[in-house]
């Protein structure tokens, strides 16, 4: 805590990436007395922005110069042309380093309740609509569009690794690329290939992906659909078989989950096969952890708003996005952690109780309102995502208010407030 004493918000936030910014800043010859906009004042200004939710470079420009905060941080004022400039001329690799740094560096919560199973990788991949004269990001005649794919770890509930390419690219070579042994990767129906099965799994990996009703199998053996009585009420005609694909060449042996839930039919194939029934079907309902990744990115972080045009300067953008989040992730369950050692009263004791409930129907989103299982599952454990994992606007209108301020718990307790809207 005493690290924080003399620090405002802004300054806490930003402290973990600091020391990596500085050592890139000093490998750069000449770059800090060449450049206005150098290195780290070109980093340290596209994060302000990112945090307070500005959505392009113009604006950026605008309340650095004229926003009394930014004045108060030290912030480098610089045109539009300096930052269009800085985005092609440093190499994208440079924030990939810090991102992977970071990821390896944070000393960021796992769930306790899925460590035993496991690394798991929630991999998607979600599209951002580009201008006409971006030709490079080609999808469609009449539109075109870059892809987003990302492998999110369901663990700490983070991005570990990304690629921007066109709108078109193949999804399960993103997989490909990713694998590592030992790791389970969860997927939807576009992953489907019976050539990556086998790679997954001839990489000493595992997946959990969604099949499609049309795929043909034999039946080799009949498991025990294992699921507690508590979710029955979300699925009917559960069966758990080992089974053989009729079309793989292979023919190797995989796993089927298959459930009714809520009048949809889900097919769930792995080659996990140390996990239970209803361990296969919660990882996958959280796989719905990606998409609403996705739509923070996209919504509050506005990075549907693209700031540069170049493969070069999207790949920095949403390097970028991913250091600002996984730096408020880190902020925010550092601040809960202060904000609660400090409130264990009796009545705090018994909302904390409260909110460790298994399952929590309040808790439900209506982004998950159509997947009414998703939503039994994914809240599993609770109000404890929301206070350890959410970042929601609410909370980060605090932050943005507080940027000035001392962190001391006092203001740590002031922003917490906020931390379940």
């Amino acid at each position: 805590m005493s690290e924080h004493i003399d620090k405002n918000v802004f300054q806490t936030i930003l402290s973990p990436v600091l020391p990596l910014i500085e050592v890139t800043q000093n490998s750069l010859h000449n770059d800090l007395d060449t450049y206005k906009l150098s290195l780290s004042s070109f980093t340290t200004n596209l994060l302000f922005g990112i945090i307070t939710r500005i959505k392009s470079v113009g604006q950026i420009v605008t309340e650095i110069k004229t926003s009394p905060t930014a004045k108060a941080l030290g912030l480098v004022v610089a045109s539009k042309s300096m930052y269009n400039e800085a985005f092609n001329r440093y190499p994208p690799e440079i924030f990939k380093d810090i991102f992977h740094q970071l990821v390896k560096e944070l000393d960021l919560h796992k769930i306790p309740e899925i460590s035993h199973l496991g690394k798991m990788l929630i991999v998607d991949g979600s599209l951002f609509p580009a201008i006409s004269n971006m030709a490079w990001a080609c999808y469609k005649k009449t539109a075109n569009a870059i892809k987003m794919h990302l492998s999110f770890e369901l663990n700490r509930m983070i991005p570990t690794e990304f690629i921007s390419t066109e709108g078109n690219f193949s999804e399960k070579e993103f997989v490909k690329q990713i694998l590592r042994e030992g790791i389970t990767y969860v997927c939807d129906r576009g992953y489907i290939a019976f050539n990556l099965f086998k790679q997954i799994s001839d990489s000493n990996a595992f997946f959990i992906i969604r099949g499609k009703s049309n795929m043909t199998y034999t039946v080799k053996e009949c498991l025990t659909a294992t699921v507690p009585d508590t979710f029955l009420k979300f699925f009917s005609d559960i069966t758990d078989s080992n089974i053989i694909f009729n079309s793989d060449e292979n023919k190797a042996s995989y796993r089927i989950v298959s459930f009714t839930a809520m009048g949809e039919n889900y097919i769930l194939i792995t080659n996990r096969n140390d996990l239970t029934t209803y361990e296969i079907i919660m990882l996958y309902a959280y796989r719905w952890q990606v998409e609403l990744f996705f739509r923070f990115i996209k919504r509050t972080f506005k990075g549907i708003h693209l700031m540069s045009q170049s493969p070069h300067g999207v790949q920095i953008q949403f390097y970028l996005y991913m250091i600002a989040y996984l730096l408020l992730l880190s902020f925010k369950q550092d601040t809960e952690i202060i904000s609660r050692e400090n409130e264990k009263d009796e009545h705090e004791s018994e909302e904390n109780n409260k909110n460790e409930t298994l399952l929590t129907s309040s808790s439900c989103s209506n982004s998950n309102a159509k997947r009414p299982y998703v939503c039994g599952l994914v809240t599993l454990l609770g109000e404890k995502l929301k206070q350890f994992y959410k970042i929601g606007l609410h909370w980060l209108l605090a932050v943005k208010n507080n940027l000035l301020e001392i962190f001391d718990v006092n203001i740590a307790k002031v922003i917490a407030q906020y931390s379940y809207q």
